[in-house]
């Protein structure tokens, strides 16, 4: 059993693993420390009656859940699910796996200033002063007094902010739509599109044909969506342009959430 005395303090919403489920509630372990225990009541798995908790929770599944006790004389904690909303869980869970990820960052600055052997120290450093792994590289990004003034060695911070810049990435804004483009002109009509798909290209406009009458145009800019949308203002007004006889619509295209950048999620 972890002795929790030496947990300075634990934040209000914690990612439990369940070890072991009872008629009672289940015991867990707090990943993010050192594993200790703690007890999840059966009281606290759901608001209803609960039948079967087998049904809400099963063992080595990860929950985020609240703590509700915490008496380090007793070497107790209780944790609830109920308690919990579904979007403190979603954001949790993307606070820890970006925790994860920074983490990893100041293991990479570790290693490249060969201090490996005070691995376990240095971490101790970090959290007795930034608490988090999220609050230190904030602090190195914005180069804070606080980070500044750290204990961490000199040569470890300045390669922390030579990763941390390593790892930034400049942002481009997408945006796509379906152009349906039909001609009537039954002598040069195939010249006439081509004609006009070869002008969209030179608009700085990504073409790609998807299947009669259907292309795909996308924009991209540096700079803001509003730019993007631009292009393709000015692309649909040039086909309106060149398309003597025939027709054609644009349709916004949903694009897939594009995964942020690591430093840009710290909203820096």
């Amino acid at each position: 059993m972890i002795n929790i005395k030496k947990i300075p303090y634990l934040k209000d919403l914690v990612i439990a693993e369940v070890v072991k489920i009872t008629n009672f509630g289940a015991y867990c372990k707090l990943i993010e420390y050192n594993n200790a225990d703690a007890f999840l009541p059966i009281k606290e798995v759901s608001s209803g009656w609960i039948k079967n908790i087998h049904v809400f929770i099963h063992n080595n599944q990860k929950i985020v859940c609240r703590v509700i006790y915490f008496d380090k004389e007793r070497n107790t904690i209780d944790i609830s699910i109920k308690k919990v909303t579904p979007k403190e869980s979603k954001e949790k869970i993307k606070e820890y796996n970006l925790e994860r990820r920074l983490e990893n960052l100041f293991i990479q600055a570790i290693n490249k200033s060969q201090e490996q052997s005070k691995k376990a120290e240095l971490i101790n450093t970090c959290f007795s002063e930034f608490n988090s792994f999220i609050n230190l590289i904030y602090n190195a990004t914005n180069n804070t007094k606080e980070f500044k003034s750290s204990l961490l060695p000199k040569k470890l911070k300045d390669n922390l902010i030579k990763i941390i810049e390593a790892n930034k990435k400049e942002k481009i804004y997408t945006v796509s739509y379906i152009l349906t483009l039909m001609t009537y002109n039954t002598i040069s009509g195939i010249s006439e599109l081509n004609s006009i798909l070869m002008s969209l290209k030179n608009q700085d406009i990504d073409v790609s044909y998807i299947s009669a009458p259907k292309y795909r145009l996308v924009s991209l800019s540096k700079i803001n969506y509003f730019e993007a949308e631009e292009k393709i203002k000015h692309a649909a007004e040039l086909v309106k342009q060149m398309l003597k006889k025939g027709e054609f619509s644009i349709e916004k295209e949903k694009l897939k959430k594009q995964k942020e950048n690591i430093i840009d999620e710290l909203n820096v």
